[in-house]
């Protein structure tokens, strides 16, 4: 997909296609999709300069998924502070794919720290967000903060989702209570 993605890329020109911010995040998509996560860094820093192209929030986005994908996620940490240098807002999905990727990785503390970010950064979480922190709760038989955290999410106005619920029915059945479960 990437050296489809690559090779139509480069011959834009030829076929009177101007490379635009819209070409150039979906060469990074394929990237991110191929997880040829190593192609992403070059990309990023060789193409815009190059081409006149700004990259936006979306380019971000995606070389921050990627750093996270590869394991980098010191340097998706520290993209997400240069896109503040270069006058782009963070969102929720910046935030997400950090918390996602942080708390996979066990890198509990850093993902906390990543909460308070985003409320100095005024970056509201979403469902998603809840979700993710949820989810990374009960990996950890933390079944107490879990079931207070689903309160607190109900409490700020959601409505839990089938992920709410799934990640609370899959933690009582990890932990062997199937009534719980099936009260869930």
């Amino acid at each position: 997909m990437y050296h489809h993605a690559r090779k139509l890329f480069d011959e834009m020109p030829q076929l009177n296609c101007p490379r635009t911010i819209l070409s150039f995040n979906a060469l990074l998509d394929s990237c991110v999709r191929s997880e040829r996560y190593d192609e992403i860094g070059g990309l990023f820093r060789e193409l815009p300069a190059k081409l006149s192209i700004e990259p936006n929030l979306l380019s971000y986005n995606l070389a921050i998924k990627a750093l996270c994908k590869a394991g980098s996620f010191d340097s998706a940490v520290l993209l997400m502070d240069e896109i503040e240098k270069n006058g782009i807002k963070p969102n929720t999905v910046t935030c997400n794919t950090l918390l996602i990727a942080l708390y996979e990785s066990q890198r509990i503390s850093e993902a906390e720290n990543l909460w308070v970010v985003m409320e100095n950064r005024n970056i509201i979480p979403d469902l998603c967000s809840y979700n993710i922190r949820l989810r990374s709760l009960a990996k950890v038989n933390e079944v107490s903060k879990a079931i207070q955290f689903f309160e607190e999410i109900v409490k700020k106005g959601f409505k839990p989702d089938k992920f709410s619920y799934n990640t609370m029915i899959r933690m009582y059945i990890d932990e062997g209570n199937l009534e719980e479960a099936k009260m869930w």
